[in-house]
């Protein structure tokens, strides 16, 4: 899920490690193959040249010499060079080099057949980071590349943001932005679309069931709030929304039950519902406030490799519901995943999306980046939840016509049967 930015996540914002790295850019392709490809010597041994290091370079002959190997690599890459000489021989106009390579990067990640991972672009990068620090230029909605239908799938629309007082909707399927179509696989594209300048206008048709919806809307400087919480003075329970893994939630939820703790409650309901994951390490932290000591996560990658991240025995020790639906994904999954294995709550609501996998962010040198799948992880009991999500321990629907009425995220809590019945369990235990 993200928030009209590519984060990861998520992209689906997607689930991120903050891992950093640097790559060789297919920007440099060009010149490696204009170079390398047409040598004819293959398999010599050349020493290095004790003036320049470089260890093919001949200073009396204007050829190198490469093994068989590298000549075999690069042959790979042939049909590349020979479209970019094709064009350079008879496109009838000017044509932009560095655009060609840079579009090829996206084909290129494209061709890996998994929609989390991709090339992101300079510009991307930036936005992506900005998203993460809470404060963008957009019309305020959080998406989901959605994998069932693939669409892009609205899963928050922000309190007094653009998007809501145009009347977008959680759930909503955004399929046009300015007239060009948009499916899961361009939802990057698309949020390029709908950022932009604060006062300037993005025209966005939804899908909201059968029925084909447009909507105008000017975009504002939005200030994303990660976390919200209150008490509910009626029943003495602590309520904390959580809507994205990012910035500084875990000392959001930190501070909320310590006045949670302050104020005496006897329980806190954590709702994850429609959020879409974020940052691993948020998730580590938060996980550190309710989790009694053990193993919150494991990751295991291609090659057998296995990471695993486990928490201490301090902890908020607190009773616990956690509320889950069908855009709970990623970090959620990961948290909710650890709650159930550990005991250490009950989750309450429907099945969760089942995105058991989890992305890496590299930096390219010149700013662009890619995100790559590395690695599937597994709740604490060795379950991997891709494509499955995970099941409540109370299945509890929302009912379909005060969604269609109010919208997922303005639901009046009579009719929050999910948040009902977390307080019902919770209630429960008390008398136990």
């Amino acid at each position: 899920m993200i928030d009209e930015s590519p984060k990861m996540a998520g992209q689906n914002r997607p689930a991120v490690f903050e891992l950093k790295g640097y790559v060789i850019g297919l920007k440099k392709i060009g010149v490696i193959l204009s170079l390398l490809i047409a040598v004819m010597v293959v398999g010599v041994a050349v020493p290095c040249s004790s003036e320049t290091g470089w260890p093919f370079n001949n200073a009396q002959s204007d050829t190198v010499t490469i093994s068989r190997a590298e000549y075999e690599r690069l042959q790979k890459y042939a049909k590349l060079e020979y479209l970019m000489q094709m064009v350079d021989l008879y496109y009838y106009e000017e044509y932009d080099e560095e655009e060609m390579l840079e579009y090829a990067a996206y084909g290129l990640m494209g061709g890996v057949g998994d929609m989390y991972t991709r090339y992101i672009s300079k510009e991307d990068m930036e936005a992506s980071m900005e998203s993460m620090l809470g404060e963008y230029c957009g019309i305020g909605c959080l998406l989901l590349a959605n994998s069932e239908d693939n669409t892009i799938t609205v899963t928050r629309v922000f309190k007094g943001s653009p998007a809501e007082k145009a009347g977008i909707r959680a759930q909503d399927r955004i399929v046009y932005v300015n007239d060009v179509y948009y499916t899961a696989y361009e939802m990057n594209d698309a949020v390029d679309q709908m950022r932009g300048k604060a006062g300037e206008s993005v025209k966005v048709t939804v899908m909201r069931g059968l029925e084909t919806i447009d909507f105008d809307i000017v975009r504002e400087d939005i200030e994303i709030n990660y976390v919200e919480y209150e008490i509910l003075e009626e029943e003495n329970l602590g309520y904390v929304i959580l809507y994205d893994f990012f910035a500084e939630a875990a000392d959001e939820i930190d501070k909320a039950y310590q006045e949670f703790i302050n104020a005496g409650v006897e329980g806190v309901i954590l709702d994850l519902r429609s959020n879409g994951g974020g940052m691993v390490s948020v998730a580590e932290g938060i996980a550190e406030l309710i989790l009694p000591e053990g193993v919150v996560y494991s990751v295991k990658d291609k090659y057998g490799n296995e990471q695993s991240y486990s928490t201490d025995s301090k902890y908020y020790d607190l009773p616990l519901v956690v509320l889950i639906d069908e855009y709970s994904a990623s970090a959620s999954e990961i948290l909710a995943g650890a709650v159930r294995d550990h005991k250490a709550g009950t989750l309450v609501g429907v099945t969760s999306f089942g995105k058991g996998v989890i992305q890496y962010e590299f930096e390219i040198g010149d700013g662009s980046g890619v995100a790559i799948t590395m690695g599937r992880y597994y709740t604490p009991s060795g379950e991997c939840i891709h494509e499955a999500g995970i099941t409540p321990d109370v299945v509890v629907e929302l009912p379909e016509e005060a969604v269609t009425k109010y919208g997922m995220n303005n639901l009046p809590r009579e009719s929050d049967t999910q948040l009902q019945a977390a307080i019902d369990v919770l209630k429960q235990s008390e008398t136990k």
